[in-house]
């Protein structure tokens, strides 16, 4: 894999954000955008992937060459908006292959078009048909970023309230999960190279819809963190919506759960999609990665010879 210079990378995503924050260019636009940022994460040789329906909903698997074992569950990033399973196949086979799983990654519906609590649902019923398919819920872990992160944290809420198993670990890449100072224009603004509160602005409504913007189905930071699996969190130092996971350090602080909190400083929203081009989201992905396998083998130790699912 070759290196490019951050500084670089930071140019290029800044002379992206003009059009990313334009009122003018439709969605269909922004997402085809996405798509290029996202592809810039080359998966690993070996990797085989599959198109697959759960539950009615599309989904990509992931199986890197050397997976031992587990699964995978990856909750795309894009403001419920933009972004898809397609693009992410780079990105989700590093984190696979450093955690030593296969994954799935589901295409769950997006805003506009769907709306809160469409997606949430889709994420609960995926879950429940991989349990009834022979899932093993202690050998799988669930991540996402951004808007991926915090519908990984709704999905984690809401299992535990209809008692369903959790995952053995959650993983959680710059997670958006307070919509509501969106809704509010409150967040503040950092020295992020392309993610401006303006944006979120625009996208959290589009979701939200007619609900309560502090649900937390919507916005987790208000819900109840108590028995949700360990959670292992990324943010950048630079990125607007970190003040989002810091928040969810505290709630889960005051629930007596389990939370590692990892910061980049002088890095932006999701750096970790610049994987295959970006020394240090090599290096983040590896190590969160590695982090969800811990949490994995403290339940069970033996998940080199559980097959994925």
């Amino acid at each position: 894999m070759r290196n490019i210079d951050r500084g670089v990378i930071r140019t290029c995503l800044r002379s992206a954000r003009p059009l990313f924050a334009s009122h003018r260019v439709p969605v269909g636009t922004k997402r085809l955008m996405v798509e290029m940022v996202t592809a810039a994460a080359r998966p690993p040789r070996g990797t085989r992937f599959e198109r697959d329906t759960v539950a009615g909903v599309p989904v990509v698997r992931v199986r890197p060459a050397h997976a031992t074992g587990g699964t995978l569950i990856y909750l795309h990033g894009g403001g419920y908006a933009l972004g898809s399973a397609k693009g992410y196949r780079g990105l989700v086979a590093h984190l696979a292959a450093a955690a030593g799983t296969a994954a799935v990654i589901p295409a769950y519906s997006r805003s506009p078009e769907s709306r809160y609590p469409i997606a949430l649902e889709e994420m609960v019923a995926v879950y429940s048909r991989l349990l009834d398919d022979g899932l093993d819920p202690n050998t799988t872990v669930v991540a996402g970023d951004s808007a991926g992160g915090g519908l990984t944290l709704a999905l984690a809420m809401t299992l535990r309230d209809r008692g369903l198993p959790a995952p053995a670990a959650l993983g959680l890449i710059c997670p958006w999960a307070d919509l509501a100072i969106d809704v509010d224009r409150t967040r503040p603004v950092l020295r992020d190279p392309l993610i401006l509160p303006s944006m979120t602005a625009e996208w959290a409504p589009r979701y939200a819809g007619q609900h309560d913007p502090r649900s937390p189905g919507i916005s987790p930071v208000y819900g109840d963190m108590a028995g949700l699996p360990p959670i292992v969190v990324h943010t950048a130092g630079d990125d607007p919506i970190s003040v989002d996971a810091e928040k969810i350090e505290a709630a889960v602080a005051a629930a007596g759960g389990v939370l590692d909190h990892l910061r980049f400083d002088d890095l932006w929203h999701d750096f970790h999609l610049q994987v295959s081009i970006l020394a240090e989201a090599r290096q983040a992905v590896t190590d969160l990665g590695a982090a969800l396998r811990r949490h994995v083998l403290k339940i069970h130790p033996d998940t080199a010879q559980v097959a994925s699912t």
